[in-house]
């Protein structure tokens, strides 16, 4: 029952207690943590899909005046859950994850987890098992060509939107550096990939 799961967890869809008891049983269970990075995979690709049609004029109102119900997360859990596997399907018949809204994923080396791209350059990071930074310090993300790294964002937890485009031919590289963010890489790259 519990590796059922997955999908859920990689969706942020469980409850606190729900996500415990997952993170328990990814200690002791390597199957489930290797299904996790396609579902991962899959789930940064929702956010490159494509734009969404404008709301109808009173779905606003309707959603923020109209309080959260408790019994409604299950149906809105099963709904995440169909979505990301409906993309995760797209993402595995495609070993190199094009298809799936001209996205690509590529790879890390020096940690496990995988840098997807969209056709236009946008990327996000997904890196798994990484250490805890030190006190005062944040693991930084750089996107390197020609030979010039300019800064793209911070990583928090496992998962961060690059706040610069990565054309081909580039590196995104994660370095940790002093908190407070630092101009250019000093410390040696922790995790790398390049784009094709």
């Amino acid at each position: 029952m519990i590796h059922d799961q997955a999908a859920a967890f990689a969706l942020d869809a469980l409850d606190r207690e729900e996500a415990a008891e997952f993170e328990a049983h990814l200690a002791v269970c390597p199957g489930c943590e290797d299904e996790l990075e396609p579902l991962r995979v899959a789930a940064v690709a929702l956010a490159f899909a494509g734009e969404l049609p404008p709301p109808r004029p009173g779905l606003r109102r309707r959603v923020v005046v109209v309080p959260f119900r408790r019994r409604a997360r299950p149906l809105l859990s099963a709904a995440a859950v169909a979505a990301a596997c409906a993309v995760v399907v797209l993402v595995l018949t495609d070993g190199r994850t094009r298809g799936v809204a001209g996205t690509r994923s590529y790879p890390l080396r020096g940690a496990k987890g995988s840098l997807l791209v969209s056709s236009t350059g946008e990327a996000v990071l997904v890196v798994h098992r990484l250490p805890p930074t030190p006190a005062g310090k944040a693991y930084d993300v750089w996107v390197v060509r020609a030979g010039r790294a300019g800064h793209a964002g911070v990583l928090r937890g496992t998962m961060t939107k690059l706040t610069r485009t990565v054309p081909r031919g580039s590196e995104v590289a994660v370095t940790l550096e002093r908190t407070g963010g630092a101009s250019t890489p000093r410390g040696r790259p922790v995790l790398r990939t390049e784009r094709t």
